[in-house]
């Protein structure tokens, strides 16, 4: 099976995602297609988004959120076996809206984390 596919079976049971906000794309004035664009260009998935926001390592910078997939968030979990494909994986959120909705404005891949 591939990566997609049996990545998505596993996100579809996973208990934790399934409590996450509800995700929207930040849209700017200039840009406003800018999140789907990125995610297109680095083969990034909805799926692949969710699985960072519910074990990434959370961090404040600059006044935005951002999670990243790192090895050790994700050694003693269902998606162990595809830590290589997941490693260093970065999104990166606005703020928080007033209805609890989460704003992503981007997502990249951190390649100093990829060894």
């Amino acid at each position: 099976m591939k990566f997609q596919k049996q990545l998505s079976q596993l996100i579809s049971t996973d208990d934790i995602i399934k409590t996450l906000p509800r995700i929207e794309a930040f849209c700017s004035a200039k840009d406003h297609n800018h999140l789907n664009r990125r995610l297109q260009q680095r083969a990034i998935s909805w799926d692949m988004i969710k699985l960072a926001l519910a074990y990434g390592k959370q961090q404040y910078h600059s006044g935005a959120t951002t999670w990243t997939l790192l090895d050790k968030s994700l050694e003693y979990t269902p998606y162990a076996r595809f830590i290589d494909k997941l490693r260093g994986l970065r999104i990166i959120a606005a703020n928080y809206s007033s209805d609890n909705t989460l704003k992503l404005s981007t997502a990249y891949w951190a390649y100093d984390l990829r060894r």
